[in-house]
């Protein structure tokens, strides 16, 4: 289960890194294309920190980790959220554009609640991301 944690992180960083590379280069409005990567990018934000608060919660890492993780995928998906409340894209796109807007804003603060969280508060936090996490991949799957 360990080396499955690892990968997923791997995984998420690596979203992240594309995820910024994408927002740098880009001048244009964001199309399907784009707007998936984007909704992939944010269930997976969720999606870890979801993860992070179950290990939190049942014990399985410490305080200090927690806090400094959770930071770290709080500052991904404020990055995320700054991006997304900026973007255009085309009219028949922009409710879902909004709506991933939406979302990365609750998944951000989320993820900086999560690091100062009681056992309680992690529990509702843990919950609040993975439905973020399907609401994103809901959102994503009504691009195709």
């Amino acid at each position: 289960m360990r080396g499955f944690r690892k990968e997923s992180r791997l995984l998420v960083l690596g979203l992240i890194v594309g995820l910024v590379g994408a927002g740098c280069g880009s001048g244009g409005k964001l199309g399907v294309k784009a707007l998936s990567q984007e909704s992939k990018s944010l269930r997976s934000l969720a999606a870890e920190g979801a993860l992070l608060a179950q290990d939190a919660v049942s014990g399985k890492t410490t305080r200090v980790y927690t806090r400094e993780h959770s930071s770290d995928l709080y500052k991904a998906a404020s990055q995320a959220e700054a991006s997304l409340k900026t973007a255009e894209t085309e009219p028949e796109l922009e409710p879902k554009l909004r709506q991933l807007a939406v979302l990365a804003a609750q998944v951000s603060a989320d993820l900086n609640r999560l690091g100062s969280a009681s056992k309680e508060e992690e529990r509702a936090v843990g919950r609040e991301l993975q439905a973020a996490a399907k609401e994103s991949k809901k959102i994503g799957e009504g691009l195709k």
